[in-house]
């Protein structure tokens, strides 16, 4: 079962001064609410509101190499094994 997440790019919208919302384009209503507001809160609102840029990025990047180098790999596989890792987390494969 492939999970499907809700489009990006994701925004940041501090909602009060208690919180920051991530809030998906043309709704009025936040995907997800971090709590706090400080510093940190907004800091994590924002990694986390770049999530499918960087999870469409990582992919292109991954294919991009695989399309370039192929699966014999003549450096260290652990750079993809880990984008490969990622983008199954991301997706919910594992």
């Amino acid at each position: 079962m492939k999970t499907q997440h809700t489009p990006g790019p994701w925004s940041v919208k501090k909602a009060s001064p208690q919180a920051g919302i991530i809030i998906a384009p043309n709704r009025s209503l936040g995907i997800a609410e971090v709590f706090g507001g400080g510093e940190t809160d907004i800091s994590n609102a924002r990694l986390i509101a770049s999530a499918p840029e960087l999870l469409s990025a990582l992919e292109f990047l991954l294919a991009d190499y695989i399309a370039i180098d192929g699966e014999e790999l003549t450096g260290s596989a652990v750079p993809v094994e880990k984008a490969r890792v990622a983008i199954a987390k991301a997706k919910g494969e594992i």
